[in-house]
């Protein structure tokens, strides 16, 4: 019975080569030490990429219930909060009203797209239409949400709404995981260092004195303190396409929705020799030339307690 086993094993895990030792089994290799230094440093910035592998239980049931909302060449993201309702961001649906004056056809249909999880769009995505003439008041683009009630379909079925994971909680440290669509891609996930709010500010101004050269002065930075007192700030690769996006903290609960982050436009004669990999895009002029990037110094979320304690103002 062990040789069985044995031979199973070797049969099973081993190809017809993998007998022959090679010359660096069993020894530590060491090239020079800029690898070494590389090595460490990327081992330590990655380590906050790091999540509880239960957390993966709650993350595979929810990716069915977010979805890609789209009009026209606007790309966001939304999810389930219950059978055919949908949140996503207040922003995305100005987006959508500036997309259809810009095609002129204000009927211009809006459309979530699930299961979207391949590079390439298959036969396998669920399009269901928003129901536009069930409008729903529930929004506030100062706290930049907005719901949609999706129109009654099959391709809604066995899909499990999002909003009793929600919490009303305050989260100011730790990490999170964001499950969106970045850039219009499939859906992608990413797990982000929550910036404390004891450091948020003094770091946005530290890499906006990188970027522009000057610091903040006190009135940007009391400014940016009451425009985001309601948000969460992290640190995220996830950019445009990514609105709408579950925030979820790491014992499986929602506790935010990704917004906007804090832009700034750089010529691009003048951008600076990046040390951190900051999310961006390329800008163009009339004449189609690349003449900005635009960067995102740091990513915010809008927390669910704020939204909560605005739907319940609005209901009462």
């Amino acid at each position: 019975m062990t040789e069985d086993v044995k031979k199973s094993a070797y049969t099973n895990l081993l190809t017809k080569n993998d007998d022959k030792p090679s010359k660096n089994d069993g020894e530590f290799v060491i090239w020079d030490g800029q690898v070494f230094n590389f090595a460490k440093s990327e081992v330590f910035k990655n380590s906050s990429t790091q999540m509880p592998a239960r957390l993966n239980e709650h993350l595979v049931s929810y990716m069915k219930s977010i979805g890609q909302i789209a009009c026209g060449k606007v790309r966001a993201t939304c999810f389930l909060v219950t059978d055919t309702l949908i949140i996503t961001n207040y922003h995305v649906y100005r987006m959508i009203k500036d997309e259809r004056t810009e095609v002129k056809n204000p009927n211009l249909p809006i459309t979530v797209r699930f299961d979207y999880l391949l590079p390439e769009p298959t036969g396998h995505i669920v399009s269901v239409e928003v129901d536009e003439a069930q409008y729903t008041t529930l929004e506030n683009p100062l706290l930049d949400y907005k719901f949609f009630c999706l129109k009654q379909s099959e391709g809604l079925t066995d899909r499990v709404p999002l909003g009793p994971m929600v919490r009303n909680w305050q989260l100011s440290d730790g990490r999170v995981v964001i499950l969106g669509h970045p850039e219009g891609k499939e859906l992608h996930e990413e797990v982000s260092v929550v910036v404390g709010y004891d450091a948020w500010l003094d770091r946005l101004n530290e890499r906006y004195k990188q970027f522009s050269g000057v610091h903040m002065t006190n009135s940007q930075l009391l400014w940016n303190d009451t425009k985001y007192q309601d948000h969460l700030p992290y640190d995220t690769t996830f950019f445009r396409g990514s609105s709408g996006s579950p925030v979820i903290e790491m014992n499986g609960n929602i506790v935010a929705m990704h917004t906007q982050g804090y832009l700034l436009d750089i010529p691009n004669g003048n951008i600076p020799n990046q040390q951190e990999n900051f999310s961006h895009q390329e800008n163009q002029d009339i004449s189609g030339q690349r003449n900005t990037r635009t960067y995102s110094l740091m990513e915010f979320g809008v927390q669910f307690i704020s939204i909560c304690r605005d739907i319940r103002r609005v209901a009462w």
